[in-house]
């Protein structure tokens, strides 16, 4: 958005200078950091291997499930730029809809509790991840600006509430010792699909361009939508949106 400026594909000398600006503190931050005493006692008090973990009822749909939104995310990322550039938006435009589509997805985590409260935490992630694919489904037609934004909104309202759902589902369904083992079998299935789906879209988008590459993300999210029903939710337990 701020780099941008009103040419479809923008000068991407700018843009690079000013993330890696942004990046050094974060590394800096980053390299600052250190585990607990309490986290180090957590981490080695599991109990149980790999396939007991994977053999829970629900935890391979719900990292089918992440994996797929978190990949979504990244591809709206790379791909909507992509297609501004096909239909001549300029890059400035692209970064609003970039910035709407992150606002949203923040936006919908703010009372995410209270709807998981009124209609369940299944049918929540069922119709958010429905309604982040008929979002990216919407784009696929040339629309105006403004149709687009609200596209954008209603794809990104959808694809903010994934990521907190699995992980409450997750959280349930692994045994109390092996929670911490969940969570990182979940983050290793997110960076695998970060990896895998968006280089499978790469080759996509050779033929079919950025509107196919959205398309098949669209597709994806609707299987992720019929997996997420077999999903089933514990009476007991209670989602904390992070």
């Amino acid at each position: 958005m701020v780099f941008g400026g009103d040419r479809p594909i923008p000068d991407t000398r700018a843009i690079f200078l000013g993330a890696t600006v942004l990046a050094v503190p974060l590394l800096v931050a980053a390299a600052l950091l250190r585990p607990s005493g309490h986290h180090r006692r957590v981490a080695g008090s599991a109990a149980g291997g790999m396939g007991d973990l994977l053999r829970q009822p629900g935890l391979v749909r719900a990292l089918t499930v992440s994996c797929v939104v978190l990949a979504a995310v990244d591809i709206t990322l790379v791909y909507l730029p992509a297609l501004g550039a096909e239909r001549g938006i300029a890059a400035g435009s692209i970064g609003v809809l970039l910035g709407v589509r992150a606002v949203a997805s923040m936006a919908s985590r703010l009372l995410l509790g209270r709807l998981v409260a009124a209609v369940g935490r299944r049918a929540l992630l069922i119709g958010t991840v429905a309604l982040s694919a008929g979002g990216l489904g919407l784009l696929l037609p040339p629309l105006p600006f403004w149709a687009m934004a609200v596209v954008v909104t209603v794809a990104g309202l959808g694809l903010g509430a994934g990521q907190p759902l699995t992980m409450s589902f997750l959280a349930e369904v692994a045994p109390p010792g092996l929670r911490g083992r969940a969570m990182s079998l979940r983050l290793t299935g997110n960076r695998l699909g970060q990896v895998l789906i968006p280089s499978a879209a790469g080759v996509l988008a050779a033929g079919a361009g950025a509107a196919g590459v959205l398309a098949c993300t669209a597709a994806g999210l609707t299987g992720a939508a019929v997996a997420a029903t077999g999903l089933h939710r514990s009476p007991s337990a209670d989602v904390n949106p992070d």
